[in-house]
Parts: structure tokens; C-alpha cells; sequence
């Protein structure tokens, strides 16, 4: 059966076709066909032998488990030199997407508040700007799908993206292989967690290079730092993606050492409390007016910007204590993000912006934020 989606007109921006093309096959999934779960594969992908029963496996997680929201056969760190186990799966709270399930209710969480222009995409939006960020989603080691399009909208022949998604491993196991799953439900997940971050041996970015195939280790970063991780380790660039709580788990690209990367500022359920990074005490927060910088607003009460301090109001739900956010909150590069875009010509007009790309900085400012 093919659903055909009519009106609205067009739209101009890329992103809000997709967004309006996802939004429709929700719809249509959940509201009018009334399905208690939905899975969602687009057609530049293919799939696993397991793909099916994957989801069919795990689809009573979500119902189980209220810390959840979807399930995705797809591992932004999948990487062939990364990963080898296919029947292990794993929790994260960056929505990977390519090939992915939910269940009724996180729809209707999420029906009021789609948004009409998403900034950098639905995606994103639903990673930062959905209230979802504090569930997560099952994910598997080894990718249950394979991108294979070079002439999309994202991805082009011969670009570092197009490159990275060749590179990409993809489960070859048959279905019915994957054994008891219980084991991804909070309480024992996050037990597992714990004892394996106890026993590990602390390393650094310097020290990568010496590890050991046979130890397990706990390499604490700070997100100013995360690029340098990831060229160091082949991981995903840009944003720590497959992190849960703050915690990425991998594997080194020649020593196969286990790694355990631990972001300082999130990584409260494995860290100890000295170990971690957390606001300053006497730090006071407010909105600048238009076209200031931080830089700009603290001078004004004699005192000063701390760029470290950004990192932690670099959220939707921080953003909303002091903006109006009426156009919702959405996902973009710069670095005068965190911010609300005042200006109502910009396609973001009324929108707070966070950012897991660009690192904030004190000084910078933007004449429409």
C-alpha cells in the first residue's frame, strides 16, 4: 500500500519538506491508522538479514521502560575498524535515526510541537528541541542498515560524509540471534555501567596510543576538546554522537582497547562528584539585548564572561527559563549560540538555538540574536 501526502503548497526550505514528509507518515502511522508502533526506513538505505526481528525484538523495551523512547538500527560510530560484536546492543540519547522505531504515546508527545522549519533538520530538532533528551534509544553495535545514495540532499559522491557512511560496518547475522535483552533496561544498564567505569584505568588524549587489548579504559573530555577525540579515535566528528549521559563507549581504532569516554560535564552516573565539572556557584544568568555578546552583557554589571559556563546553559530547557522561545527551540552553528533570534525575517525568527557543533565563545555576538 503507497500513501500519497497532499498539500500543503510547496515549501522553499529543504528542510521543512523533509520535516513535513516525516511529519506526514507519523500521522498517517499513528493517527489515522491508529498503529501502536511505527518503524521508519528511508529509501536510500538498505537493510540488515535481522532488520525485521530486530525491531520486533526489542519493540517491548519501549513499552517496558519509560527512560526510552525509540529504537534505531543505525550507529553513527559504526565504524569497521570500531566494532565487531552484532549481537550487542546499547543505550544512547542521541537519536541516530536511518532506520528507526517508536511507539504511539512519543508521538503524541511530539504532534503539538513539530516543528514548521526545523533549522539544520528534523533530526536535530528532535535530538535538542523535542523535551526528549532526557530518554533514550536502543542502538546496535554493528548497523542493522547501509546507506547507499551518493546523490541526496545530505550526502553527494566523493564528500568526507559520503566516505564515512562506505566505511561503515553492517550486520550480517540472521534473525533470532540476539538473546535476552533485558539487560538494556535502566536499572540493570546503568548498574553495568558503573561497574565497568569502577574497574577502569584512567587515560588520557596523549596516552590513547598505550592502551591495552585487554583492559578496559576511562578517558574523561571536555566537549571544547571532543574534535581532537575524534580524529584521534575515527569517531563520528562534530558532535559526540551514540553518548549516553556523557558516556561513549568504543573501541581504540589499532589497540581495540575498550574506551570509555567520559564527558566531565555530564557523566554524573559514572563519575565521582570531584571529578566532575559543574557551574560556578557565583554565577548569575540573564538575557543580553539585541546584538550584545556575552562579553557585552557581563561589563555591564562589572563582571565577566566565563566561556566554560556557556556549555552548561547551552540547552533548550535553560534557554526557555529566559526566552520566549514562541517558535519553539531548534539546532544551529555558531558561535554566538546559545541564543534567541529576535529578528522576525529570519527563517529562525523567534526561536532559541542551541548547538552541539560550534564551541561558544564569550565575544561572539549576531545582529539578529
Amino acid at each position: 500500500e503507497i500513501w500519497r501526502k497532499t498539500g500543503p503548497a510547496r515549501l522553499a526550505a529543504t528542510v521543512s519538506k523533509i520535516s513535513e514528509h516525516f511529519r506526514f507518515a507519523l500521522t498517517e502511522s499513528f493517527d489515522r491508522r491508529d498503529y501502536e508502533f511505527a518503524l521508519f526506513l528511508e529509501n536510500d538505505l538498505t537493510a540488515s538479514p535481522d532488520f525485521l526481528w530486530y525491531f520486533r525484538s526489542t519493540a517491548w523495551l519501549l513499552r517496558e521502560d519509560p527512560s526510552l523512547f525509540c529504537v534505531s538500527a543505525w550507529n553513527d560510530n559504526g565504524m569497521k575498524d570500531l566494532v565487531s560484536d552484532e549481537r550487542r546492543l546499547f543505550r544512547s540519547d542521541y537519536f541516530p535515526g536511518l532506520g528507526w522505531m517508536i511507539e504511539k504515546p512519543t508521538w503524541e508527545h511530539l504532534r503539538g510541537i513539530w516543528p514548521g522549519f526545523p533549522t539544520t533538520g528534523w533530526d536535530h530538532w528532535l535530538r535538542h528541541g523535542a523535551d526528549l533528551r532526557n530518554r533514550d534509544c536502543i542502538v546496535p553495535e554493528v548497523s542493522r542498515t547501509h546507506h547507499f545514495d551518493e546523490d541526496g540532499t545530505n550526502v553527494k559522491a566523493g564528500t568526507p560524509l559520503a566516505k564515512a557512511l562506505a566505511n561503515m560496518a553492517e550486520s550480517k547475522l540472521p534473525p533470532g540471534e540476539l538473546g535476552d535483552l533485558s539487560y538494556l533496561l535502566w536499572d540493570k544498564y546503568a548498574e553495568q555501567l558503573k561497574q565497568m567505569a569502577q574497574g577502569a584505568t584512567d587515560l588520557s588524549l596523549g596516552t590513547l596510543g598505550q592502551s591495552s587489548a585487554s583492559k578496559t579504559y576511562l578517558v574523561p573530555y571536555v566537549r571544547e576538546d571532543y574534535s581532537a577525540l575524534a580524529k584521534a579515535l575515527h569517531l563520528s566528528p562534530a558532535q559526540p554522537r551514540t553518548a549516553q549521559k556523557g558516556l561513549i563507549i568504543t573501541r581504540h581504532p589499532t589497540t581495540h582497547a575498550k574506551l570509555l569516554l567520559a564527558d566531565l560535564r555530564h557523566s554524573a552516573s559514572v563519575l565521582p562528584e570531584d571529578r566532575l565539572l559543574r557551574p560556578n556557584a557565583a554565577r548569575e544568568i540573564g538575557p543580553a539585548r539585541r546584538g550584545e555578546s556575552c562579553d557585552d552583557f557581563c561589563r555591564q554589571s562589572s563582571m565577566r564572561c566565563e566561556a566554560q559556563e556557556l556549555e552548561f546553559i547551552n540547552t533548550c530547557g535553560m534557554l526557555r527559563r529566559h526566552f520566549p522561545c514562541e517558535a519553539g527551540c531548534g539546532h544551529q552553528v555558531g558561535l554566538e549560540i546559545p541564543c534567541y533570534v529576535h529578528d522576525t525575517k529570519r527563517d529562525t525568527a523567534r526561536q532559541c538555538l542551541v548547538t552541539d557543533d560550534a564551541v561558544p565563545t564569550c565575544a561572539a555576538k549576531h545582529v539578529a540574536t
